[in-house]
């Protein structure tokens, strides 16, 4: 019978021992823990204290290697930008991993791509590796291991590296807690790595801060010292009473401080004799100095070189070999590796020669060497000069009287001259070059001078009168900028003859002339002045045998309580001007308020233009080109209209002069052209007419851009129409000027298929000549001859002989400003192909020209 006493001790004995062995297995887990709370401890603790990355990584590697198995250890760093991987630190019984960074690509398919790739940690056990490789995620790259495990470093959420361990033994895999241990140990690697590549920037920003701050400590160390030793040359000059030949030797030793000068010697040139003697001489290489040092005839020695030449001379030994051979020196020594003479010369005479020389291939003399003797050498040749100078006293008081007479003459011609340059120089900083007149800068200084004159004065009153000629421009177009420059200098001396003499006239540039009249008894005698001004200008000038009528606008202002500076009282007088000018030229408008009102009027509608343009408010009016014998429409010109939104419909001549004045026009012109195109495009959906051309205004500052028929080529095949239902017109103005970029705009418009015309044909200055040269398809008769031509006989000998230059010149003609009926019969009986007018047709928005096209 069984003991119950037995059995419950039996039971209460294996509760016991199952309880021992779950506190163990606790124990030995907690002691796990506290071992990896250490090693993360330490490890956080290091990444706070380590101040080097290649000591941090392999005290990570400890701290792992102290809680976990890690004997093959890795850490990658990763460039994101640069695709590129590095190695920074590796342990492993297999495999070497490569230095330095690798392009990422190199590592295609291997785990830590993955890894890098999927920003997630993996535990690669055999099993999960076959499994991304039938999966194609990894190939097999490097030694097979066992289990492989790696985990993402993150910054912020970017992969900017990788930490693995791995195993090649089957009694070593890794768990799940090892992975863990992983991931928590690297955001601390993460947190150390970017506070130390914060510190190694501040470190290397601070070094290369030091190391320039020391270059300049070593410079300002070496300029100081070359400073000290030219004070300490110009002392020993100055000293009289140092024999010369301790003069020389402390030269030598003040040279020797800042260059190599172990082989040095000075010579003196007589230049009665012809003989060079040797004052001071040192030579390692010399076996009898006396003998090398004797005096000499002046021969054909390096020494001779320089004096012949009196120019500095830094040689190499080849060189001095192909001085020889030239036959302009003696065989040189060819123990000789750097040589560097320099002339003595002293108001402007050669005294003689100072020499270094180096037998050794590790000095070699430089440029700044030679720099610095010469400058040294013009100490050495005052000091050569005064000792000659002394020596000539004590033997004869009355020849150093002369010497210092002379010298003193030669001194008091030389401030006298440099008084002279610095007058000249003044001169020329204030006064205009090519007239001589004051400059913009002198204008303003009297100007300002006047109005605080004023200021303390108001009875002394004074006006300011501003040119400018009226028909410069033509002048230098059509005879050269050689005959604007005498015509402006002819102008120049005129109106100093013109005003009276306390006045001032100056040039602010260009063709723009300014006159300060002060101590005005009245205002008529500013208009006095004004008007003796405009009717002398109004007179030909004959420059190289032309007659010239230039003609002059001019601005006048008087002084104001209200004026503070010159630079506003100027604007104000050129505001009069261009008031004179839109005027009608040739005259003198006074300055009042209204003309400020008039500059804000085109300031406004200069910003209403901007808006205009950014919002797409212009648009094209298109005036049917007809065939004159059929009458048969075969193209239209686009001509620029605005609908502004705050403006309402703005007249073309309101706004077009302003636009060409800022350049806006440009803008414009590409605006009208597009929509010209998306225009064409479209009749040819509505109306079935894909044979018509538009004919577009380029305003000709586009023929000087070198993008223009980029521009072009852009816009015809975005829109999508043929090259040869565009038509380009430009102005006579453009062939004057840039005329070789012109050509060459023109000639890409050529090949790209456009056509181009020429408009307002035969009111220009230069056209008939440039004809030959320039690719143009169509002259454009301008209106002015055309209108009632029938009634005018020297109209149509005009019209004739242009249709028929044309004919010759292989282009075509279009008649503009058609009105009636006889004189497109008149145009067509002269073989005038094509026309366009009000007879026809006026320019018409898009609607109605669609209209006009279906009737």
């Amino acid at each position: 019978m069984t003991d119950p006493l037995n059995n419950d001790l039996n039971k209460l004995n294996e509760s016991d021992s199952l309880l021992a062995q779950e506190a163990i297995s606790l124990l030995s887990k907690y002691r796990k823990l506290e071992d990896r709370y250490t090693a993360l401890f330490k490890l956080n603790q290091l990444s706070h204290d380590c101040a080097d990355l290649s000591m941090f990584y392999g005290q990570v590697h400890q701290s792992i290697a102290s809680v976990m198995r890690a004997e093959n250890f890795y850490i990658a760093l990763y460039d994101q930008t640069l695709s590129t991987l590095e190695f920074v630190y590796d342990v492993d019984e297999k495999d070497d991993y490569p230095l330095g960074k690798s392009p990422l690509e190199a590592f295609a398919g291997s785990m830590t791509c993955y890894v890098i790739e999927t920003a997630k940690p993996l535990l690669a056990t055999p099993e999960i590796v076959s499994e991304l490789e039938a999966n194609n995620s990894i190939k097999r790259l490097g030694s097979d291991s066992t289990d492989w495990l790696g985990v993402p470093l993150l910054n912020d959420g970017v992969v900017i590296g990788v930490m693995a361990v791995q195993s090649y033994s089957k009694e070593l895999r890794y768990q799940l807690d090892d992975l863990e241990l992983m991931e928590f140990t690297a955001q601390h690697i993460v947190t150390a790595m970017t506070r130390l590549h914060d510190h190694e920037r501040l470190q290397n920003a601070v070094n290369s801060r030091t190391r320039e701050l020391m270059k300049q400590i070593r410079e300002r160390e070496k300029s100081e010292l070359l400073q000290e030793s030219l004070f300490k040359i110009s002392e020993l000059t100055n000293d009289a009473t140092l024999h010369i030949d301790e003069f020389y030797s402390m030269v030598h030793n003040i040279v020797g401080q800042l260059i190599n000068a172990q082989n040095f010697y000075i010579t003196k040139y007589d230049q009665h004799s012809k003989t060079l003697s040797f004052v001071y001489y040192l030579d390692q290489n010399s076996t009898n100095v006396a003998v090398d040092s004797q005096s000499r005839t002046l021969g054909n020695g390096f020494t001779e070189y320089i004096i012949r030449t009196g120019e500095s001379q830094l040689l190499t030994y080849p060189q001095m070999y192909a001085l020889y051979e030239q036959g302009q020196a003696t065989e040189p020594q060819k123990e000789t590796k750097s040589w560097l003479g320099v002339p003595l010369i002293h108001s402007g005479v050669v005294l003689g020669a100072m020499v270094l020389q180096s037998y050794n291939l590790a000095t070699t003399f430089t440029e700044q060497d030679a720099e610095l003797l010469k400058f040294v050498s013009q100490h050495v040749a005052s000091a050569i000069n005064r000792r000659d100078i002394l020596e000539v006293e004590r033997q004869s008081h009355i020849l150093l009287e002369q010497q210092v007479k002379l010298r003193t003459v030669a001194l008091e011609d030389e401030i006298k001259q440099r008084k002279q340059a610095e007058e000249k120089l003044q001169h020329t900083a204030s006064h205009d070059i090519l007239t001589g007149l004051p400059n913009r800068t002198l204008f303003i200084n009297l100007l300002n001078h006047a109005i605080a004159c004023h200021k303390r004065k108001a009875e002394m009153k004074f006006a300011v009168l501003f040119l400018d000629l009226d028909r410069f421009k033509v002048v230098n177009d059509s005879l050269g900028h050689h005959a604007g420059d005498l015509l402006l200098q002819e102008i120049a001396n005129e109106l100093k003859v013109l005003v009276r003499n306390k006045d001032t006239v100056a040039r602010l540039g260009g063709d723009e002339f300014v006159i300060l009249i002060e101590d005005l008894e009245s205002n008529s005698e500013a208009y006095d002045i004004a008007q003796r001004i405009t009717d002398f200008l109004a007179t030909p000038f004959t420059i190289e045998n032309q007659s010239i009528f230039i003609g002059t606008s001019i601005g006048v202002l008087f002084n104001d309580e209200r004026y503070d500076s010159a630079d506003i009282m100027l604007r104000d007088a050129d505001t009069a001007m261009y008031y004179a000018k839109d005027k009608g030229k040739g005259r003198y408008e006074v300055f009042d308020s209204s003309m400020q009102k008039k500059v804000q009027h085109a300031l406004e509608l200069e910003a209403d233009i901007r808006d205009g343009i950014a919002n797409s408010e212009f648009s094209p009016y298109f005036q049917p080109i007809v065939d004159l014998k059929t009458e048969a429409v075969v193209g239209f010109e686009a001509l620029a209209r605005w609908q502004s939104t705050k403006r309402g419909f703005v007249y073309p001549d309101d706004f077009i002069p302003l636009a060409e004045e800022t350049n806006l026009v440009m803008a414009i012109d590409f605006l009208i052209l597009e929509k010209s195109c998306l225009q064409l495009k479209q009749w040819e959906k509505s109306c079935g007419r894909n044979d018509l051309y538009v004919s577009c205004n380029l305003y000709g500052n586009h023929f000087f851009s070198a993008t223009l028929p980029a521009d072009i080529e852009e816009i015809i095949q975005r829109v999508g129409i043929k090259p040869s239902q565009l038509r380009v017109e430009l102005t006579e103005r453009a062939l004057l000027e840039n005329s070789d970029l012109v050509l060459e705009n023109m000639n890409a418009l050529k090949v790209l298929g456009v056509k181009i015309l020429l408009d307002d044909f035969g009111t220009g200055y230069s056209s008939l000549s440039y004809l030959h040269r320039f690719p143009i398809d169509v002259l454009k008769i301008d209106r002015s001859f055309i209108n009632n031509v029938h009634e005018h006989d020297n109209h149509q000998a005009i019209i004739k002989t242009i249709i028929d230059l044309a004919t010759n010149l292989n282009m075509g003609t279009v008649g503009e400003g058609i009105e009636n009926l006889a004189d497109a019969e008149l145009l067509t009986a002269m073989a005038c192909r094509y026309g366009q007018g009000y007879y026809y047709a006026k320019p018409m928005a898009a609607v109605d020209t669609e209209k006009y096209l279906l009737k």
